[in-house]
């Protein structure tokens, strides 16, 4: 669990336990008829094992104590898992979906969810916006580097997403949340880049 759980964020944890993190198990077509501006929710789809429900609850609430200043904005989604899928992960933004590859280690699990919940606040907060000249010059690149060509780096192979700002970011906050990638994927990030979404992700 990341070190941001400690100390004042404990406060945070219990007042997103009472009243802004709301798990449900449900289809997941839920997410389709939630408004995009309710209360950030993780919705369970029955495809949950318990176990995994367990972690992606827990998961899920370390995440939203990072991204607290920008819990307004990206809303609910819908958690499914399924043992045929390419990648260990994917996101849909139309229905505001992560599917994740079963069965694998809790590590990976972890990864995976944090990873594909990065996707969801960038795909649903119109608000990422503002993080990504920061973010691109935290890595080096020109403020004119496309973020995410095709708008669909979502969904590309593993192999083909090494050096696209959508998918570094995503792993920048993979690092933020747990501290660590519990899988090399190759993408490239470095800790400037990390900060940038740690500002961002706390409205400074």
């Amino acid at each position: 669990m990341s070190a941001q759980l400690r100390g004042p964020g404990e406060h945070w944890l219990r007042v997103l336990a009472i009243g802004v993190v709301l798990t449900v198990t449900l289809g997941v077509a839920a997410v389709s008829c939630s408004p995009r501006n309710a209360p950030p929710a993780l919705l369970v789809d029955e495809s949950v094992a318990s176990d995994f429900r367990l972690l992606a609850e827990e998961t899920w609430t370390s995440f939203l104590v990072v991204f607290r200043a920008r819990a307004s904005c990206f809303g609910p989604v819908a958690l499914q898992a399924t043992r045929s899928l390419d990648s260990r992960a994917l996101y849909d933004p139309d229905t505001a979906t992560v599917t994740v590859r079963v069965p694998a280690t809790p590590a990976v699990l972890q990864g995976a969810l944090v990873h594909e919940f990065a996707h969801h606040v960038e795909f649903q907060c119109q608000e990422h916006e503002e993080l990504r000249p920061a973010f691109l010059a935290a890595l080096g690149l020109p403020a004119s580097t496309e973020w995410r060509p095709d708008n669909g780096s979502a969904a590309a192979p593993e192999r083909v997403r090494g050096d696209i700002p959508s998918e570094q970011y995503a792993e920048a906050t993979v690092i933020l949340v747990l501290g660590r990638r519990p899988v090399s994927t190759g993408v490239r990030v470095n800790d400037e880049a990390v900060r940038a979404v740690k500002v961002w992700a706390a409205g400074e």
